[in-house]
């Protein structure tokens, strides 16, 4: 009787932690996409960065930092508490999804209306991040117990894709050309 009572009580606590580490993962995701942006020129323009720091100005790239940024605080979380919780790489999965699409959906539908802008281009990532945190949020937390392997490939896919359109950008105007340098990739 006792061994349920603190395993129920261990789970409060867990819960009440993921709860606390969403809301700080919010300005965490932020900060380290943001550094992401300016690594690559930061550490010698090293071909071998760019897996995960962009590399120009274009969609593409910003997507990649939002999601290596979630990435990195992801792998954090994980070693933290993630393994108390039977949909954590599942909800964690979705976020990482969710943070370029959220991104790219939101950016090309202001940019549809109005001037490309820097303070709506932030505004658009931050709003994705914080939406891809709490659907995140409510997928760890779930009950019901959801299979990962479909999410572990969307993953693996994602991990592949996004440094491989770095190094191969498809000539794609709209997603893989830096306007502000007039080129693809490096």
């Amino acid at each position: 009787m006792f061994e349920i009572y603190l395993s129920s009580y261990s789970k409060r606590i867990y819960k009440k932690r993921a709860k606390i580490t969403s809301i700080v993962g919010i300005f965490v995701i932020i900060a380290i996409s943001s550094l992401l942006h300016f690594g690559f020129d930061f550490f010698g323009r090293i071909k071998a960065s760019a897996v995960i720091f962009a590399v120009n100005d274009s969609v593409w790239e910003h997507l990649k930092i939002g999601f290596f940024g979630g990435l990195i605080f992801y792998i954090i979380e994980f070693i933290i508490y993630g393994k108390k919780f039977d949909n954590f790489i599942v909800g964690k999965s979705v976020a990482l999804f969710l943070i370029p699409f959220l991104t790219a959906v939101f950016f090309y539908t202001y940019t549809a209306f109005l001037e490309n802008n820097l303070i709506l281009d932030i505004l658009t990532f931050v709003l994705a991040v914080i939406i891809a945190q709490f659907v995140s949020l409510g997928i760890t937390l779930s009950n019901r117990k959801i299979k990962k392997g479909p999410f572990v490939l969307l993953l693996i896919i994602m991990l592949v894709l996004f440094p491989l359109f770095t190094y191969f950008p498809p000539k794609i105007p709209e997603l893989f050309y830096d306007f502000a340098h007039k080129r693809y990739g490096m």
